[in-house]
C-alpha cells in the first residue's frame, strides 16, 4: 500500500554500496565482514527502477537465511510476529524443525538449492519436509524449466536473474535488493536498515535479506519496535 508520508524526510541520494566515510562513522571495534555463501555478492543491488512522484509508506519484505543451523536464533525471528521468509538450507541438521516452526507461524518457507532441482528431488523435498512456498538459489540457470507448472517461488537471492524469464512462464519471482548485515556491528545493520527504508521511500517495497544471527536479530528487533515501517510478506504484490 502507498500513500504520502505525512512527514517526507530529505531526499537521500542512495548508491549501491555504501560510502568509506559512512564506515568509518559506523565503525564498532567489534565488527567484522561476514564470510558466508551471501559474502561475494553485491550488497546492494542497483536495478533500474520508476521514482514515485510522491513519497511512499516504506515497506520492507525481510527474508533470513540461511537457516536451519541454528534453531534457537531462527525461532527467535520467527517470535518477532512480523511477516518474514525464511530461506531453509535443506542439508542443515534442524532444517526440518525450523521449516515446521515457519510453517506454523504462517511465515513463508523457502529451501535453499544450489542447482534447478528434477521433480523427482522435489518431490523428495516434499516428502521430508511437507509442504513449502518456494525455493531460493543464487543460480536462476534451468529454474524456469524446473519449477514450471509446480506453484512454486522462485526467489532470487543474488538479485540479478532475469526476471522477465519467470514471469513468461508464469513463475513468481522475488528479487533480492539489499542484504544489510554483511558487517557484524549492530550500528551498521541499523544503519543498512535505514538505507533500506529510504529507498522503499521511492522505489516501493525493499526486498532485505538478513542472516540468523544476533546483531541482526537485534537491530531487526528495534526497527520494529519503532512502528516506522510496514513489514509486509514476499509475496505481496507491490
Amino acid at each position: 500500500m502507498s500513500g504520502r508520508a505525512t512527514a517526507p524526510p530529505p531526499r537521500v541520494s542512495l548508491q549501491p554500496r555504501v560510502a568509506p566515510s559512512a564506515l568509518a562513522v559506523l565503525h564498532d571495534p567489534s565488527d567484522s565482514r561476514i564470510d558466508d555463501i551471501f559474502s561475494p555478492d553485491d550488497v546492494v543491488i542497483d536495478r533500474p527502477q520508476l521514482l514515485s512522484e510522491h513519497w511512499l509508506t516504506p515497506q520492507l519484505a525481510v527474508v533470513v537465511g540461511l537457516c536451519g543451523r541454528a534453531p534457537s536464533i531462527d525461532a527467535a525471528f520467527v517470535q518477532m510476529k512480523v511477516p518474514i521468509a525464511f530461506d531453509i538450507d535443506p542439508s542443515a541438521a534442524q532444517a526440518a524443525m525450523v521449516v515446521q516452526l515457519a510453517r506454523e507461524a504462517g511465515d513463508l518457507v523457502l529451501l535453499h538449492l544450489g542447482n534447478a532441482p528434477t521433480q523427482w528431488q522435489l518431490a523428495q523435498l516434499r516428502k521430508r519436509f511437507g509442504t513449502f512456498d518456494g525455493v531460493a538459489s543464487r543460480s536462476s540457470e534451468r529454474f524456469v524449466q524446473s519449477l514450471d507448472g509446480t506453484g512454486l517461488l522462485f526467489f532470487d537471492e543474488r538479485g540479478d536473474a532475469d526476471a522477465g524469464e519467470f514471469s513468461a512462464a508464469g513463475i513468481p519471482i522475488v528479487q533480492r535488493d539489499e542484504t544489510v548485515d554483511d558487517q557484524t556491528a549492530r550500528g551498521y545493520i541499523r544503519f543498512m536498515l535505514a538505507r533500506a527504508i529510504q529507498r522503499s521511500q521511492r522505489e516501493g517495497r525493499s526486498v532485505v535479506l538478513m542472516r540468523p544471527q544476533h546483531p541482526s536479530l537485534d537491530a531487526l528487533e528495534a526497527l520494529v519496535a519503532t512502528r516506522s515501517v510496514q513489514f509486509v510478506a514476499l509475496t505481496q504484490r507491490q
